[in-house]
């Protein structure tokens, strides 16, 4: 069972704040709209598996950041192109399928 002040700030890619039971998920990149990378795509099944497990939350809103909910995949040759052995290396072998 996961607690918010474990969680709240663990992932560079999501800002979570919580009040009443509400939590909301802002998805970002350094502050601005999301770009999808190997990053965030290994850091959101185990922020869900955070969120989902913590009995606190009793509502989730997922937003983004900017004027877009999420922007392009990262420069710079991250994302669909990677081998498997990187995604499970990104998730910290904690890849399934």
């Amino acid at each position: 069972m996961a607690r918010f002040d474990d969680y709240a700030t663990k992932y560079q890619t999501i800002r979570m704040e919580r009040r009443d039971g509400i939590l909301q998920m802002t998805f970002h990149t350094n502050g601005g709209p999301l770009q999808w990378g190997l990053l965030p795509h290994g850091e959101f099944p185990q922020a869900f598996r955070d969120v989902g497990s913590d009995p606190d939350n009793k509502v989730v809103i997922l937003t983004g950041t900017g004027d877009t909910y999420s922007g392009p995949r990262a420069a710079g040759g991250t994302g669909m192109r990677s081998t498997p052995a990187q995604w499970i290396a990104s998730t910290g072998g904690q890849a399934s399928c």
